[in-house]
C-alpha cells in the first residue's frame, strides 16, 4: 500500500509541474491582479541608461545588432552604447570600433572568461542610473527601451524583463517558449517574475553586484535585487526577437538545455536563502515549483516507470505502464528520425534527459563557467 501511494504522489508531482503550478498561478492572478504604475514614456523621466552587448565571435551578427541598437526610440542624451567582447578573436572588436564616431563603445575583456564576468568588468565602466543588458543576436523593436525603462519611475522597480520572442526563420514563435512565457506571466500578476532573460532585461545599476563565471547574471542579479526589497517586473511590450535553434537540429537543442539547466543549478545555490517558505513564502513556492520540481522530472519518472513493476496485477497498472512504453517507443522513434510526427514525445524525452545529465553533472562537481554561441 505504501509503496502505491508513492507511486500515485509521484504521478502528481509530474502533472502538477506541468499543469497544476500554472493552473495554481492562473486562479490566484486572475482573483488578485496587481495594479502596476509605468511611470511617463517622455524624456522628461526616463533616466539615463547604457545598453550592454554582450559578444562572443559574433562577426556575422554584431553589425545588425548595432544598426538596430542606433535606431532604437529613446532621448540620445540619455543613451549609451557599448559592446562588452569576451575575448573575441575574429572580427567582432574591429565591427564594433567602425561605430565609435556613434557613440558605440568597444570594452572588450581579455582572455575568454564568459558572459557574466564580461558583464562584471562592463558594469564598472558605465555610470549610467539603469543597465540593459542584451545579447549580440537579440533584435529590439524601436520602443523596447522605452518600455523597459518607465519602470523604473517607481522606486520600488529594481529589475525589468523584457519580451523574449524565439521564432524560427519563417515560422511562429517557439510553442515551448509561449507556454513558458504564459507562466512567467502569472508569475508577474502573482507575485513577482523569478529572473529575467538575458536578451533584454533591465536593472538600477547599484542594484547589480559581480557575480563568479559559473552562474548566470539575467537569472540571479533579479533575484538578488529582490533580496534587497525591490519589485521584478515582467514588461511584455519591450520586445527582442532571437532566431531559435530549429527543431529539426536535435543535438544542438539537447546540449543547449543542458547547458542552460547546469547553469540555472549553480545560480539558485547562490540564493538559497529563498527557498526557505517561512522567510520568502511566495518567491520559494515559485522558485521550487517552476525551477527545482522542474529539475526532478526526469528522476521522478524513472521512478514511476520503476515503481511500476511492483505494483498489484491490475488493469490499471498494466495500462499505466504500457502506456509509458508507448510513449517512451515513440520519443525513441521521434529522436532516432529526427522528430517527424513523433515530436512532441521526442523533444519532451530529449528535453527531460539533458536535465538529468544536467543535474548529475551537478552532482558530480562538474561546472560551467563560459557561454557558446548556439542559443535555445
Amino acid at each position: 500500500m505504501f509503496i502505491q501511494i508513492i507511486f500515485f504522489i509521484l504521478i502528481l508531482l509530474v502533472l502538477y509541474a506541468y499543469f497544476g503550478y500554472p493552473l495554481i498561478l492562473a486562479l490566484f492572478s486572475a482573483a488578485g491582479r496587481r495594479k502596476r504604475y509605468t511611470g511617463d514614456e517622455t524624456g522628461e523621466t526616463l533616466p539615463e541608461l547604457t545598453l550592454l552587448i554582450a559578444a562572443y565571435n559574433e562577426e556575422d551578427i554584431i553589425e545588425e545588432k548595432i544598426l538596430n541598437s542606433l535606431e532604437l526610440d529613446y532621448p540620445a542624451d540619455r543613451l549609451n552604447l557599448a559592446v562588452v567582447s569576451d575575448g573575441s578573436t575574429d572580427g567582432t572588436d574591429e565591427i564594433t570600433m567602425k561605430y565609435a564616431d556613434r557613440g558605440v563603445q568597444l570594452i572588450r575583456v581579455k582572455g575568454r572568461r564568459g558572459k557574466t564576468v564580461a558583464r562584471n568588468e562592463a558594469v564598472e565602466r558605465t555610470g549610467s542610473e539603469v543597465i540593459v543588458f542584451s545579447d549580440a543576436n537579440a533584435i529590439y523593436r524601436k520602443d523596447a527601451l522605452i518600455k523597459l525603462a518607465r519602470h523604473f519611475s517607481d522606486p520600488e522597480v529594481g529589475a525589468v524583463c523584457g519580451n523574449l520572442r524565439l521564432v524560427e526563420e519563417g515560422e511562429d514563435e517557439n510553442l515551448y517558449w509561449k507556454y513558458e512565457k504564459l507562466i512567467k506571466r502569472y508569475e508577474d500578476r502573482f507575485h513577482s517574475i523569478i529572473g529575467a532573460n538575458g536578451s533584454i532585461y533591465a536593472i538600477r545599476r547599484d542594484l547589480y553586484r559581480p557575480l563568479p563565471p559559473e552562474v548566470d547574471d539575467d537569472f540571479i542579479a533579479p533575484l538578488m535585487a529582490y533580496s534587497e526589497g525591490y519589485r521584478l517586473v515582467l514588461d511584455l511590450e519591450a520586445v527582442s526577437i532571437e532566431r531559435d535553434i530549429s527543431s529539426s537540429d536535435m543535438h544542438v537543442e539537447f546540449q543547449a538545455k543542458r547547458r542552460v539547466v547546469l547553469r540555472g543549478i549553480q545560480s539558485l545555490a547562490r540564493v538559497s536563502h529563498l527557498l526557505n517558505p517561512l522567510r520568502h513564502p511566495a518567491i520559494s513556492f515559485e522558485l521550487i515549483s517552476h525551477k527545482i520540481l522542474r529539475w526532478s522530472i526526469p528522476f521522478l519518472l524513472l521512478a514511476i516507470l520503476l515503481l511500476n513493476f511492483f505494483m498489484p496485477r491490475s488493469a490499471l497498472y498494466s495500462i499505466i505502464f504500457f502506456l509509458q512504453i508507448i510513449f517512451y517507443s515513440a520519443a525513441v522513434t521521434g529522436i532516432l528520425s529526427g522528430f517527424g510526427p513523433f515530436y512532441v514525445p521526442a523533444y519532451f524525452v530529449s528535453t527531460n534527459t539533458a536535465v538529468f545529465l544536467a543535474v548529475v553533472q551537478y552532482l558530480m562537481g562538474r561546472r560551467s563557467r563560459t557561454w557558446e554561441k548556439k542559443r535555445g
